[in-house]
């Protein structure tokens, strides 16, 4: 969960530069194409650490090619639905160590030098020096910024603030436009009212549907005007004039909720998604920008100001002004020095106190929590000790109901109770013996089906070989028939025959 959250860190202070880089890029299709690779990053939700990395992947190296002002693949073609997730087989994996540079080598800094251990930022420094001809003294109060010269305060008018107004500005880049949007967004309780408002609209139409009976509602009179007006302008209040009054009334309502409840839907919908994207985007800051409470307020005492307010130059400093001035413009001097002293106090103790509210009202508001999360501590203890009472309950009274069982036990048996313990033994016995012979019954059974079933097959397959063997044997006989048939006709022609060739014999060949 840390990885994640860092990674969320990082996220946010590379897009910081985006800004920055956008401002300075002519190309506008260039920019524009920036512009939709950004609101790509930004829409894309991203869970888990490999999606965040990616993520951060894609966007480094979009400041680098926003930062050489021309785009590289896969920036120069739009988003659409493109994966984020295969960063590393774009760009390359990511190395596991990285080699310093040999320029590194190369500077003149040496850490352990005096000048860059006394240097210290944020430093005051304070300069008097004395006008010619004795005509007065002139004060100067600086602060140390970096390796910058140093800005004085008095230089000018708001010279400081300017300077710092222009420093915020190249070091805070402005919000974008769906953070400017996010901002502007009302308060929740606000918002709450909204989908309220449109839950009561849908229950009056449907208590109207329902034939209960309700006042005249001006918004739903004027809402169904509308919705006149509306299906009038589309061509399609057509199917609506030929119905009677009280039923065209019914149909309108009808269509009229159906609206209701889709932008009610629409309504939820936005806001959840604008919601998610507040969460994401919009990290919550250090302070709360809720009202103060007048609790919160915090007044500091003027007197911790007064000995810096009263405080004045040093010995020497006193004396050298002695010897160059005269006593009256030495008095007019410190107390221009104390009144300006004291504009300076009164700006820190405002700011100090400015602080402190916030604090207390961080600490009140995180007190309302703890002590809201410590009541449903409370009560979820007591719930949870009434459960608990009331399984103890159970437990002894279950506990008592053993012991008076294994009492009962305890004590002597009569013979009627031995012989019904007798009996409902052996009734069980005959009861298990009943069951055991059933199953086994049932086993038999299922065999001999299964015998029977194989018998009948066996059965049809020998009346099929017996009619087909008598099939056979009856063409055999047939067949027998037909051979005998035929010899009985050869027979008779061969005696035919030996009668015709025995006539022949006796008959002369020859007649002279």
């Amino acid at each position: 969960m840390e990885l994640e959250a860092k990674l969320d860190e990082d996220f946010l202070f590379y897009l910081n530069f985006s800004d920055t880089f956008l401002r300075k890029i002519t190309n506008k299709d260039v920019a524009q194409k920036c512009e939709v690779w950004l609101a790509k990053l930004l829409a894309e939700p991203a869970e888990g650490i490999d999606k965040k990395r990616c993520r951060n992947i894609y966007l480094a190296h979009l400041l680098i090619n926003m930062q050489n002002g021309v785009l590289e693949k896969p920036f120069s073609e739009p988003p659409h639905d493109a994966d984020i997730r295969n960063a590393t087989q774009i760009f390359g994996p990511i190395p596991e160590s990285i080699e310093p540079p040999a320029w590194l080598n190369d500077t003149a800094y040496d850490p352990n030098k005096s000048e860059y251990r006394e240097k210290k930022d944020g430093r005051t420094y304070v300069a008097t020096r004395t006008l010619p001809d004795g005509q007065g003294a002139v004060a100067y109060v600086g602060v140390s910024l970096c390796d910058q010269e140093p800005m004085w305060l008095g230089g000018g008018e708001s010279s400081f603030d300017k300077r710092m107004q222009r420093k915020f500005d190249d070091m805070c880049p402005p919000l974008y436009e769906i953070e400017k949007i996010l901002a502007r967004r009302k308060d929740p309780k606000e918002r709450e009212k909204v989908l309220a408002f449109y839950d009561v609209l849908m229950q009056n139409i449907a208590d109207e549907l329902d034939g209960k009976e309700t006042a005249e509602n001006e918004t739903i009179e004027g809402l169904l005007v509308q919705l006149v007006h509306d299906l009038m302008d589309k061509n399609q209040y057509a199917q609506y004039e030929e119905l009677p009054e009280n039923e065209r009334r019914n149909e309108l309502l009808l269509l009229l909720f159906d609206r209701v409840k889709i932008r009610r839907d629409k309504v939820q919908r936005r806001e959840e998604i604008l919601d998610n994207l507040e969460e994401k985007l919009m990290p919550k800051s250090f302070f709360d920008v809720s009202d103060i409470l007048p609790e919160d307020k915090y007044k500091m005492p003027a007197a911790m100001w007064a000995q810096a307010i009263d405080k004045i130059p040093s010995k020497n400093h006193m004396e050298n002004l002695q010897k160059a001035y005269p006593l009256l413009i030495i008095m007019k001097f410190l107390e221009c020095l104390s009144n300006y002293k004291e504009n300076i106090a009164m700006r820190m103790q405002r700011r100090h106190e400015n602080i402190v509210t916030q604090m207390k009202k961080e600490l009140r508001k995180e007190g309302e929590k703890k002590k809201k999360l410590m009541e449903e501590a409370e009560m979820a203890c007591d719930n949870a000790t009434g459960v608990l009472e009331a399984v103890k309950e159970h437990y002894n009274k279950k506990l008592q109901l053993e012991k008076k069982e294994k009492q009962k036990d305890k004590t002597e048996v009569s013979e009627h109770s031995k012989m019904y313990d007798q009996m409902k033994t052996a009734v069980f016995d005959t009861q298990r013996l009943v069951e055991e012979e059933a199953l086994r019954g049932k086993f038999l059974a299922a065999q001999i089906n299964a015998l029977t079933e194989q018998n009948e097959q066996f059965m049809q397959v020998n009346d099929e070989v017996i009619k087909k063997t008598e099939e056979g044997n009856m063409k055999i006989m047939r067949n027998i028939k037909k051979l005998n048939a035929a010899i009985k006709q050869y027979e008779n022609l061969i005696n035919e025959l030996k009668a015709n060739t025995g006539s022949k014999n006796t008959t002369p060949m020859f007649v002279f």
